[in-house]
């Protein structure tokens, strides 16, 4: 296949696709807008047309050296660098668990403190969660008044809770200092600070923090003292940014949200709508898409001419499973893009991610033979819960699809009311899931209950999951998240003989070598 080829059998998936003509229009103006094609655009066509290449183009986004701003463990290191580099396209696979979006959130974080135009895209809303603290005031594409949301945000948190707790360079953070520095206690505490002596605040100090000894509060007195300076304009400071007016803080927002630098955040399917036409013409220096193993060609193409570098996070697709057919195939003989190009692009593009950090190493050691086709190292913390009625962390209840919810009930009621937080009950099925809203206890108000779409980027203690619906309608990747989301306790429920049938996408789950070691409870 050459690249008139390529264009020609994309311009007809364009068209054949199920969108509005005046959007399948547009994508197509945006996909064909430049002569030359976007970096991440020409490594593809590349290696569909001429097989695995490597492109000598580099694109100029020279990102500094940066420290995560949470902490990585070697591998993860390695898929982050690979992020950072110049090079047109970064894929980062691993299974559920292995840190995915744990790099992207610090690969969005360093690239917005160093002003570049970043765009964030995944499959499930639910996996935008781990975006909500990203620095400035990024635009979120379901959103209906961008600016009103901003003014929102400095009333209620940025002017009303100004971040100032700056120090001087050769001072280290003091945890105790901050307490003070609020401005409601900086009201209190500023003119006391101002008119009396180091020694007489320290006495004032001590009934303030009764925990601390002696020589901590002189030091808290003392340093109180030297920056007295900047505690008096950090106060004004606040002050003034509590008492904006209306039509100052409608400027602010309208200054920021003309920012070219603000972050876009979205789903796939939202940042595609008509609505979001304008925004296929912004040139990002960075895009990242989470759970890309959902993208069709057509989208993988749109979003490829969009920046300087494509960054796409997904999950790996088990050799023994059946592959579900794609909505929009490309050719009748490629697989799904993101497992297409993880196969076809050079390593250099590539990156494996080994190590998991959420399974106990019981559940870990049944689930991802199953659902990787690779070998998943678990790096884990000692365990904190232990659920005396349960011998077993990785356990089947063999119910009755008809008694799985009253069952799952009973369930809970056994447990400690005060484990509502770290319990979370997923279903593949809505109906499932209302009627276990409707019907859980009183006393576990924290117990989070989903579908599986909910539960993208959501991990607990104790993992419950109701069975019941029709197996043929379940995709792969619904199992992997439900499988995959209970660090210490992973506890199904349903009619195990109906899972086990032909057709059911658990089925080599529980006919794994391993499976003697799983506890099948009758009931």
């Amino acid at each position: 296949m050459n690249e008139q080829q390529f264009w020609a059998k994309l311009q007809q998936l364009v068209y054949e696709s199920n969108e509005h003509q005046e959007t399948a229009q547009a994508q197509w103006e945006r996909l064909v807008h430049h002569a030359s094609p976007s970096l991440p655009t020409k490594l593809i066509i590349q290696t569909v047309c001429n097989g695995s290449v490597y492109l000598n183009e580099r694109s100029h986004l020279n990102f500094p050296a940066i420290t995560p701003n949470v902490c990585l463990s070697a591998n993860q290191q390695l898929a982050l660098e690979m992020a950072f580099s110049n090079s047109a396209i970064a894929l980062i696979v691993g299974s559920p668990a292995t840190g995915k979006t744990r790099i992207a959130t610090s690969l969005a974080d360093a690239a917005i403190n160093i002003n570049k135009r970043v765009l964030i895209l995944t499959h499930h809303s639910a996996a935008l969660t781990a975006y909500r603290n990203l620095p400035g005031y990024p635009f979120w594409c379901q959103q209906q008044d961008y600016r009103n949301w901003i003014i929102e945000q400095l009333r209620s948190q940025h002017l009303a809770q100004p971040q100032m707790n700056y120090l001087p360079l050769h001072l280290l953070p003091d945890g105790e200092l901050a307490k003070l520095r609020t401005p409601a206690r900086l009201e209190t505490w500023l003119p006391i600070i101002q008119t009396s002596s180091q020694q007489q605040l320290t006495e004032l100090l001590k009934p303030a923090f009764p925990d601390l000894e002696i020589a901590r509060v002189q030091l808290l007195a003392y340093r109180l003292k030297q920056l007295e300076p900047l505690l008096q304009q950090q106060l004004k400071l606040s002050q003034l940014y509590a008492n904006l007016s209306e039509s100052a803080i409608t400027e602010l927002a309208y200054q920021l949200s003309e920012n070219p630098q603000v972050p876009i955040l979205g789903t796939v399917a939202e940042f595609m709508q008509p609505q979001h036409q304008s925004l296929w013409q912004t040139t990002f220096d960075l895009v990242i898409v989470e759970e890309a193993q959902h993208l069709t060609w057509l989208e993988l193409m749109l979003l490829s001419t969009l920046g300087h570098k494509l960054v796409l996070f997904g999950d790996e697709m088990p050799s023994h499973y059946s592959k579900s057919s794609p909505k929009q195939s490309f050719f009748a003989f490629f697989s799904q893009c993101f497992n297409w190009l993880s196969q076809h692009l050079l390593p250099t593009y590539h990156c494996q991610l080994t190590e998991q950090f959420r399974l106990h190493p019981e559940i870990a050691k049944l689930v991802y033979p199953v659902i990787c086709n690779n070998w998943i190292q678990t790096q884990r913390t000692p365990i904190d819960y232990q659920l005396p009625q349960l011998k077993h962390r990785l356990v089947w209840q063999d119910i009755p699809n008809q008694k799985v919810g009253e069952e799952i009930i009973k369930f809970i009621q056994s447990l400690e009311p005060q484990l509502s937080s770290q319990i979370g009950i997923i279903t593949f099925d809505v109906q499932q899931r209302d009627w276990l809203l409707a019907h859980s206890p009183k006393q576990f108000s924290q117990l989070v209950i989903g579908t599986v779409a909910e539960w993208a980027g959501i991990e607990r203690a104790i993992a419950i999951v109701s069975c019941v619906g029709h197996p043929e309608n379940i995709a792969v990747e619904a199992i992997n998240i439900a499988l995959t989301r209970g660090q210490d306790y992973l506890i199904l429920f349903g009619d195990y003989d109906f899972w086990c049938q032909p057709g059911s996408p658990l089925r080599s789950f529980l006919y794994q070598p391993l499976h003697k070691e799983r506890t099948v409870i009758l009931s």
